[in-house]
């Protein structure tokens, strides 16, 4: 490019010499007048905020040049960060080392990358409620109670993951900007960092498991960079996993709602947040889902058995045409919205209990 230049201004002092000494500051105006238009254009392209989203540009202009560094900040709202989308692309996660050595070598231990130090919480339901169809287990006039035996727990039977990992809860407290707590900001993927919609899938798996359903709990971070990626992240996953082992009897794909009018009900003299039952057809948009029909099968069982055990827990299933929620990938894929950003998380907790005890009658 600068031999181009060269060339282009000799030719010019060249063809100008014969006009006088005084033509010959000609080429030098012009490539001032050049570089004066790119720099007026460059200037309006990178500060003028109407149509396009220049942050990217910033950032790598301020990582060149850092003494430009305080006159290039800009809303954190709308910064990208080159580490988010490289790992949007790549999968790949530069704040977090360990997950590229993962990555690279088979032999490294993945679960140390998921390492979560769980918070475990005491069950308030299942001793008292879990084997019994009504809330209240009637009094009996004879002897000591047998305790049923369970069954051997063999191969996992349900998976439970979240695409929408970041999500809380935070009860019925009058916030003044609920959304920014509403969704916890993970730093990383290896973010230890526990959420409430992560605490109520552990502690469903827990309830699951001690009634005989043996459970695996997907823990995986599926919101970065964004949560507009993880639907996509947590496809991957859910593809990964299925690879290993196809025979689950059920997929729960579990979040918490937001918005919900009346988010719990009285069980037993306790407040309990209300579930739903959510199916994508896909009928409204062009991706195949031609299955839909036996996971919203599944949903309104699961929805008549809740209704007999626990009257008013659950709400009506909602079908949605416009989506498909990655339940293309198994025939008994459901979205369990447990719990609302209303509800708190113990009423979520209770919840969770008592849908163990409405699965294990229908699996």
């Amino acid at each position: 490019m600068r031999f181009r230049l060269r060339r282009a201004y000799v030719r010019i002092r060249r063809r100008t010499k014969t006009l006088g000494p005084g033509f010959r500051v000609i080429p030098l105006m012009i490539l001032a007048l050049l570089l004066l238009f790119l720099s007026w254009s460059g200037y309006y392209l990178l500060f003028n905020e109407g149509g396009f989203d220049h942050s990217l540009a910033r950032f790598l202009l301020d990582q060149g040049l850092p003494t430009t560094g305080q006159s290039l900040q800009v809303d954190q709202s709308h910064q990208i960060d080159v580490a988010q989308v490289l790992h949007w692309l790549t999968s790949y996660d530069l704040q977090d080392p360990l997950s590229l050595i993962v990555a690279t070598l088979p032999v490294s231990p993945h679960s140390v990358v998921d390492l979560r130090i769980w918070e475990e919480r005491p069950f308030v339901f299942i001793p008292e409620l879990s084997f019994a169809p009504d809330p209240i287990r009637p009094q009996v006039e004879q002897g000591p109670l047998i305790e049923p035996q369970r069954p051997v727990l063999t191969r996992p039977r349900v998976l439970i993951y979240h695409s929408h990992s970041s999500e809380n809860y935070l009860g019925r407290v009058v916030l003044s900007n609920p959304s920014s707590q509403a969704h916890y900001q993970f730093r990383n993927m290896a973010d230890p960092t526990i959420t409430g919609v992560m605490a109520v899938g552990r502690h469903l798996a827990n309830a699951l498991t001690s009634l005989g359903v043996q459970t695996l709990h997907e823990s995986r971070i599926h919101t970065l960079p964004t949560i507009n990626s993880a639907y996509m992240n947590s496809e991957r996953t859910v593809r990964e996993i299925l690879s290993k082992q196809k025979d689950f009897d059920l997929v729960i794909d579990l979040h918490r709602d937001a918005g919900v009018p009346n988010p719990t009900v009285i069980i037993d003299g306790r407040e309990v947040a209300r579930v739903v039952l959510v199916v994508g057809t896909a009928e409204n948009i062009p991706l195949s889902h031609p299955n839909y029909q036996q996971n919203l099968n599944l949903a309104h069982k699961i929805k008549q058995v809740c209704d007999t055990m626990y009257p008013g827990l659950m709400r009506p299933v909602q079908v949605h045409k416009e989506a498909r929620y990655n339940q293309h990938l198994h025939p008994a894929s459901l979205i369990v919205e447990l719990g609302s950003v209303e509800t708190t998380l113990e009423e979520a907790l209770l919840a969770a209990e008592l849908l163990a005890s409405v699965l294990v009658e229908v699996i």
